[in-house]
């Protein structure tokens, strides 16, 4: 499909406030574009100090939470943990184990852990995950969920008539019947009328904040000393959550701060998980950045749960040793190639597939995957939306349960994926069996007989509110580049205004490039290595998923679009050119 390449509009008054800070000139119109697309300061983007954070004052019941957790904490009462099977839920679990542990002073062995195995159990806090927390021995007195909870009222219920006490934290959208209400305490920023500040913080993040209450109260029972350890130390696995949750990073400056404090800590290499994955990550000497997260660390913690177990990543993060780390970020790596082989398959199955839909004027693709897997359907949805400027569901045959489908969705802008489901719903009594999410993506089931009614009222639903919008893949340029402006410090100068991210994209220049040379790289080909000339100066260029034959010829001067960026090699960073596309 043809991508469409816009100029991003100036905003006067946001790119003289920009200015005002002494920028690079192309650095103050990339942040003014940002500021002004959500509306805020530019000066309010470049905050990124700890102390700007919000405090967990105002979360709803974070008092009752905080009470609670720290009564079980004293009483040396079995604490189990129920998160999420994605990297938010993953690194949701390690912080709150090593916060309990090693910042509160909970025994490890008090502590039980438990994910739904997504391919048999399900996602969020299951039945079959419940039934597992019933039968244990001994079993926990309190659970505590994390990035989960909001749309499992039966279990909550079933947990409480046994004598159990939950305590929720999430931040996924609460169903319109309404939250957990056998939840001890329901801790998210997304309920109505919270008076906390901030609802696009991550999942992790919200269970990060339960505990700074925790240890404000032991300390102020006179039950932890007030110089008790930071819960600073835990800001890399808040970082790698949020970075791979795809939240805002332009609206919430809480999640700015935390992601640029968490690659802090990351870079430490404090513990033995990120000394471990640093090899992953390309140079040594590199600085980090928020797309390492995203692509370097995230996948790999997904993969676990979404082909296996996701107490595989659990048990990486919490690693205590060099030698365990390692041997565990190996089989991190292992299922992670995995996972491509079976999204490649798939994505290739469902793009022919959605083809089809667009040239019968689909405004919502809604594809069946009959040899689908439902650990990677996400993944193949969001290759989808970005291919199609459209929002997708993906949907594979429940792996337990004949004639049940499972789906995730992805949405583009304007179209707020849960509140699309809860409208279908509304619209569909019993349609939807079961579902939860956010603006974004979300996650349903519905019986195998029904996905025709779904797929009608889901196109239904997107024309609506995409009537008038063109639907087409959008590039959007941020500034024209001159000959002599193409430098590393302009690189280095864009990414002191990072991180980049969801709402705040990574930047896009423009520019005329004469070509000399192009070679094919990869295992796989498709992927250039180009050498050009930009106005008498050389510039290494790379061309991902440009196909088998270069879109560009040696000999010729082209106007690129591309991302400026440092190519970091044996300790030295080159300059790079990553292009995107070219302007005819």
């Amino acid at each position: 499909m043809e991508t469409m390449i816009e100029d991003r509009l100036v905003d006067v008054e946001s790119l003289r406030a920009a200015q005002r800070l002494g920028l690079h000139p192309i650095v103050a119109r990339v942040l003014a574009h940002r500021a002004a697309a959500v509306g805020v300061e530019p000066d309010w983007l470049l905050d990124f100090s700890l102390h700007s954070l919000d405090p967990p004052d105002g979360l709803p019941d974070i008092d009752r939470a905080a009470e609670r957790v720290a009564r079980a904490i004293l009483d040396g009462e079995v604490i189990a943990l129920a998160t999420d099977a994605d990297s938010d839920g993953v690194n949701a679990h390690a912080v709150l184990t090593r916060g309990l542990a090693e910042h509160l002073g909970h025994p490890r062995g008090r502590i039980q852990h438990y994910i739904g195995l997504k391919l048999s159990e399900g996602y969020g806090l299951s039945d079959p995950v419940c039934d597992r927390i019933l039968a244990a021995e001994p079993r926990p007195a309190l659970v505590i969920t994390a990035d989960i909870g909001s749309s499992d009222g039966p279990r909550i219920e079933r947990l409480a008539a046994a004598g159990i006490d939950s305590v929720v934290t999430d931040h996924h959208g609460i169903p319109a019947s309404g939250g957990p209400a056998a939840a001890l305490a329901f801790v998210n920023p997304r309920r109505t009328g919270a008076p906390y500040p901030d609802p696009l913080i991550a999942g992790v993040m919200v269970a990060w904040l339960l505990l700074w209450a925790v240890r404000r109260r032991l300390i102020d029972g006179g039950h932890r000393p007030a110089d008790s350890p930071s819960l600073g130390a835990l800001l890399g696995w808040v970082a790698t959550g949020t970075v791979a949750d795809v939240v805002s990073l332009a609206r919430s400056r809480n999640n700015r701060i935390v992601v640029r404090a968490g690659i802090e800590r990351i870079e430490a290499a404090d513990y033995p998980c990120w000394r471990a994955l640093r090899s992953y990550l390309g140079d040594p000497a590199k600085p980090l950045s928020s797309q390492d997260l995203a692509f370097g660390i995230g996948p790999r913690l997904n993969a676990a749960g979404r082909l296996h177990d996701a107490m595989t990543g659990v048990r990486f993060l919490l690693a205590e040793d060099d030698a365990d780390a390692r041997e565990g970020a190996a089989l991190l790596e292992e299922t992670n190639h995995a996972r491509r082989a079976i999204e490649k398959r798939l994505t290739e199955e469902a793009l022919q597939l959605a083809r089809t839909r667009i040239a019968e004027g689909a405004s919502a693709l809604a594809i069946p995957l009959a040899e689908g897997h439902a650990g990677v359907h996400g993944i193949v949805a969001s290759r989808l939306m970005q291919a199609f400027a459209r929002p997708a569901a993906c949907f594979s045959p429940h792996p337990e349960t004949p004639g049940l489908l499972t789906g995730s969705c992805r949405s583009v802008d304007g179209v707020p994926m849960l509140e699309v489901l809860q409208r279908i719903d509304a619209a569909n009594p019993g349609l939807l069996l079961k579902y939860g999410g956010h603006a974004g993506a979300a996650g349903l089931t519905l019986e195998q007989a029904r996905f025709m009614d779904f797929a009608t009222a889901f196109e239904a639903e997107a024309a609506h509110r995409l009537q008038g919008r063109l639907l087409k893949p959008r590039i959007q340029v941020d500034a024209d580049i001159e000959p002599g402006d193409l430098t590393l410090d302009l690189v280095r100068r864009l990414a002191e205004i990072g991180p980049y991210g969801r709402e705040f994209p990574e930047v896009v220049l423009r520019g005329a490039f004469t070509v000399r040379r192009t070679r094919e790289v990869g295992n796989t080909g498709g992927h250039w290595r180009l050498t050009l000339d930009h106005g008498g100066r050389p510039v290494d260029g790379i061309w991902f998923n440009a196909g088998p034959i270069c879109p560009v010829t040696s000999g010729e001067t082209a106007v690129l679009l591309f991302t400026p960026e440092a190519n970091w090699w044996q300790g030295q960073p080159r300059l790079q050119a990553r292009v995107l596309t070219r302007e005819r």
